[in-house]
């Protein structure tokens, strides 16, 4: 995987679930959403005791990123394993996560694994991302590239963006499956469509290379510049170098192009939930944390 790659995956990642119907879930992120972490922990806490698990991954969320004092990591882990316990396929995820880190808890990759692949099993995009990877690394499971595959392409199915971006670079590189560029480019156009900074770089390498698609330096142009708007270094230096190659004409169109651009809605990164790091392991950088703790 390419050091570009690694801190930048998740970066647009922040995949959430769909609020489950209680009030008091619903009123509780609304607070979080208005910063009054004192009255969102009250409610999440009158959700989870009505029967609503996944008020306990919000709830962890919040003592995890201190957002309502310091960090408690600890007891953060507590929240997810109450969570876990009552069904909370969010909180498996997030409680595996940190066993894979050891973070809060004793560092045991193979009861983070069972955990998040347990939460991937019941349609969580991300633990579904998650449980690829670790069976792409060979982390608390046998290393299996079928199965991480086969658990990429589920997230990816569920519009995980870190999935999507991971299957790009498999079917471009073509060593774990035949080389496919017209569907790594089809990938790229998905996660790059809703501003993913990854997506939008590697779009316009595509672009540049002629690589799935047709070679178009006015596209590659607006594509790095995009990303370089989102603070992709590799960007900046790649769209200086494409820019030694345009007419001033294709450079004002492809200014024009990347002005007129507008991200597109989609489910995972839909507003909701609290930024969460996505990554069961430390070979990828983890995003930073949004001001509301997501499904991750």
């Amino acid at each position: 995987m390419n050091k570009l790659l690694r801190p930048l995956l998740l970066a647009s990642a922040l995949s959430i679930a769909a609020l489950p119907a209680h009030a008091d879930l619903k009123q509780g992120l609304a607070a979080v959403d208005a910063r009054d972490y004192a009255k969102a922990g009250k409610l999440l806490a009158d959700a989870f005791a009505k029967g609503e698990p996944d008020a306990a991954f919000y709830m962890g969320r919040i003592l995890e990123l201190g957002l309502n004092g310091q960090p408690d990591q600890q007891a953060a882990a507590a929240m997810y394993a109450a969570g876990s316990a009552k069904g909370s396929a969010l909180a498996k995820n997030r409680l595996g996560l940190l066993h894979i880190q050891g973070i809060g808890v004793l560092q045991d990759y193979e009861k983070g694994a069972q955990l998040i692949c347990e939460a991937a099993a019941t349609g969580d995009a991300n633990a579904a991302f998650n449980c690829g990877t670790l069976y792409d690394q060979g982390k608390g499971v046998p290393k299996n590239a079928d199965k991480a595959l086969e658990w990429y392409r589920k997230a990816a199915d569920k519009e995980n963006i870190a999935a999507r971006n991971t299957l790009a670079g498999i079917y471009a590189d073509g060593k774990l499956v035949p080389q496919d560029l017209g569907r790594a480019f089809q990938y790229l156009q998905q996660t790059a469509s809703v501003g993913n900074p990854f997506g939008l770089y590697q779009l316009g390498n595509a672009y540049l290379k002629g690589s799935g698609t047709e070679r178009d330096l006015v596209k590659a142009h607006a594509y790095f510049n995009l990303a370089a708007a989102r603070q992709v270094a590799e960007a900046v230096e790649a769209r200086t170098s494409v820019e030694a190659q345009m007419t001033p004409e294709q450079i004002v169109q492809a200014q024009q192009l990347a002005r007129a651009w507008r991200p597109t809605p989609d489910s995972s990164t839909a507003a909701g939930a609290l930024g969460a790091d996505a990554k069961p392991a430390p070979a990828k950088a983890p995003a930073k944390p949004a001001a509301k703790p997501a499904a991750q």
